[in-house]
């Protein structure tokens, strides 16, 4: 099968296909003066869909891609640097949830904005588990906890800077500062010999994280449990990913319990070349 077909009645050869391709795999140097594949095009094309998003008529279909099936992007709907602006600085780690579960299908269409974020090679390594329900994300928790009892002892130089001592207490005494009440988890993960596969997470957990607000959700980043999950074997064992991945990151999600009104103060350091 070919890798792209034209819709000769709708090119206008304007050779923008030709110019985005990443891969540089398309040319038009046929008597036509059509867009067509070099030689072995299909081992080398990425499945970008760059030729297909830049074309304004609509003309090219790749194999695995039809143009119809693409959403087509409303150039209205650009905020604009004010708005962008405030929406971004607005956004805060959140650590108090609404006990209301997080509805599935908004799950889904949170993570499925976050997978359109950017892969090294177009390689999109990222994969996702979900945790939702207080009960499992407790069991999570507790793990955690017992990780950080584990270091106290074996490994107080850390313990000691990150303050397990009063983390543990607190969970002793009911309050959970590992989840904090999270009514979902989301883990991205990825294989372990995908080389993309540990920016891919990152920059795609930092989509979600910004994209969680417009869904009316809050987040936070569940760095002790990545940090425990690297070493302690219940911990992996009950988040239980596929055979052959690696958690890369995970993010705790609900409902705000809060509302903001301000944006903090932040200073960027910058240093000019």
């Amino acid at each position: 099968m070919a890798l792209f077909t034209i819709d000769r009645d709708k090119c206008t050869k304007d050779r923008l296909c030709v110019m985005e391709c990443p891969m540089q795999i398309i040319t038009m140097k046929n008597d036509a003066n059509i867009p067509e594949p070099v030689p072995d095009a299909e081992s080398i094309c990425i499945n970008c869909g760059h030729c297909v998003a830049v074309c304004p008529a609509g003309a090219l279909s790749l194999s695995t891609m039809n143009v119809g099936d693409c959403t087509v992007i409303n150039p209205d709907w650009n905020p604009g640097k004010e708005v962008i602006g405030n929406y971004m600085k607005a956004r805060r780690a959140v650590r108090r949830f609404r006990k209301v579960p997080v509805e599935k299908d908004k799950l889904k269409e949170l993570i499925d904005v976050a997978s359109h974020a950017p892969s090294g090679h177009n390689s999109r390594p990222v994969q996702w588990t979900v945790f939702s329900g207080r009960e499992q994300i407790k069991v999570l928790a507790g793990h955690v906890i017992d990780w950080m009892r584990w270091m106290k002892e074996n490994d107080p130089g850390p313990a000691e800077a990150m303050h397990f001592d009063m983390i543990i207490k607190a969970w002793s005494y009911g309050i959970d500062v590992i989840t904090y009440n999270c009514p979902a988890l989301i883990v991205a993960h990825a294989e372990k010999s995908n080389p993309h596969g540990q920016p891919a997470c990152t920059i795609a957990l930092s989509h979600l994280e910004v994209a969680a607000p417009s869904f009316g959700l809050g987040s936070c980043w569940g760095g002790f449990i990545s940090w425990a999950e690297l070493t302690w074997e219940p911990l992996r064992q009950a988040i239980s990913l596929p055979e052959g991945n690696a958690m890369q990151g995970c993010m705790l999600i609900g409902y705000p319990q809060f509302k903001y009104y301000r944006v903090p103060l932040r200073e960027a350091k910058i240093y000019w070349k």
